[in-house]
C-alpha cells in the first residue's frame, strides 16, 4: 500500500493536473492552490470528486473538462445544503422537545424523567434500552452542570425540569425518550403532527442522523443511510419509482426522505420558506455548472424532477 506522505500545494496541482483536472495556466494554478489551502485536500478532492471521475477509467481520472472551479462551486453547495438543513432541523427540534417535556411532565410531574417505571417497560429489550436513556440523560446533564439555568435549578432546587433540561439534549437523546415513551404519551406528541406514533418515531430518527452529519460539516448532497424512512403518502403521491422490492428509489433513505420528514414536522410556512431556500441554492449552483447538470445534482440528493410539489401535499 502506497505510504501517504506530506505533498505541497504544488504537487497537490501537479497531481491533480496529471489526473486530467483542467489547469491550464498560472491563474488556474494559483486559484487551485488557493482552494486547497482554504478547504484541504481531503475535503474538497475526496470530498466531492465522484460526479467527476471518469467512470471507465481503472485508475484515478478526470472526465475531459473538469475544473477546481466547479468542485469548489459543488463544495460551497453542499455548504449551503448543511446550513439549510441544520437550521430548520432545528425549528422541528424546538417544538418536538417542547411537546415531550410537556406530554411527560403533564403525566409523571416535572423532575421524573430519571425514574425507570416511568417509561415503556413492555417494550423488547426496555430494561438495557431504559436504563441507557437514564444514564445518558446523566451524563449529558453532568457535562453542562456549569450553565447558568441548568446550575441555577440544580443549586437553588436541587433537580432540573424536563422542559429545562431538553435545551442541553441531543436530537439523537430526545429521539430515544420519545421511542420508550409510554404509548399513550406518544400518541399525544405525534397526534400534534397528524400522524402515528411509529411515524414520529422514525421520522426522528432519520432527521437526528442528517442532524450530525450537518453539525460534523460531513458531506450532505449525496446522504445515505441503511434504515429508511417510514413510506409517507407522499411517496406515492409524488409518483416516486419503485423498485422490484416495491421500495421507492426516491425519498427512503437520501436527503429528499430528510425534506419529506420535515414536510411532517415543520409548520406550512416554515417547509414553504425552506423549500424556497432549496430552490434559491440548486438554481444558483445551476448557473455555475459547466461539466455536471442539475438533474445529476438533484439524483445524487435523491430528489425527483416535482420536489416541488411537496409544498401543495
Amino acid at each position: 500500500m502506497e505510504e501517504k506522505v506530506f505533498k505541497t500545494l504544488d504537487e497537490l496541482v501537479d497531481i491533480l493536473k496529471q489526473r486530467g483536472i483542467d489547469i491550464p495556466d498560472s491563474s488556474a494554478r494559483d486559484y487551485a492552490k488557493r482552494v486547497l489551502e482554504k478547504n484541504g485536500y481531503y475535503n474538497l478532492i475526496n470530498g466531492y470528486n465522484k460526479l467527476f471521475l471518469d467512470p471507465e477509467s481503472e485508475i484515478v481520472k478526470y472526465r475531459s473538462g473538469t475544473t477546481m472551479k466547479e468542485i469548489n462551486d459543488l463544495y460551497q453547495f453542499d455548504r449551503v445544503l448543511r446550513h439549510i438543513f441544520f437550521r430548520y432541523i432545528l425549528e422541528a427540534e424546538t417544538q418536538i422537545k417542547s411537546l415531550i417535556s410537556y406530554y411527560f411532565s403533564e403525566a409523571h410531574g416535572h423532575k421524573n424523567y430519571l425514574i425507570y417505571t416511568n417509561f415503556n417497560t413492555s417494550l423488547r429489550d426496555s430494561e438495557s434500552k431504559i436504563t441507557s436513556l437514564i444514564a445518558e440523560i446523566q451524563k449529558q446533564l453532568a457535562s453542562r452542570s456549569s450553565d447558568p439555568s441548568i446550575e441555577h435549578y440544580l443549586k437553588v432546587h436541587g433537580y432540573v425540569p424536563l422542559w429545562v433540561l431538553n435545551n442541553i439534549l441531543t436530537l439523537g437523546t430526545i429521539s430515544k425518550f420519545y421511542s420508550l415513551m409510554l404509548p399513550q404519551e406518544r400518541q399525544n406528541v405525534s397526534r400534534c403532527f397528524n400522524i402515528m406514533d411509529k411515524e414520529l418515531e422514525n421520522a426522528l430518527a432519520y432527521i437526528s442522523t442528517v442532524r450530525n452529519f450537518c453539525a460534523h460539516g460531513n458531506r450532505l448532497y449525496c446522504f445515505r443511510t441503511k434504515k429508511p424512512l417510514s413510506t409517507t403518502p407522499y411517496h406515492e403521491q409524488l409518483e416516486i419509482k419503485q423498485n422490484p422490492n416495491g421500495e421507492y428509489l426516491k425519498g427512503k433513505r437520501d436527503l429528499f426522505a430528510c425534506l419529506i420528514a420535515l414536510k411532517r414536522l415543520l409548520s406550512n410556512n416554515d417547509f414553504k420558506r425552506m423549500s424556497k431556500e432549496l430552490y434559491r441554492a440548486i438554481g444558483t449552483l445551476d448557473k455555475k455548472l459547466c461539466l455536471l447538470s442539475r438533474d445529476q445534482i438533484l439524483n445524487e440528493m435523491g430528489f425527483p424532477d416535482n420536489w416541488r410539489n411537496l409544498n401543495n401535499l
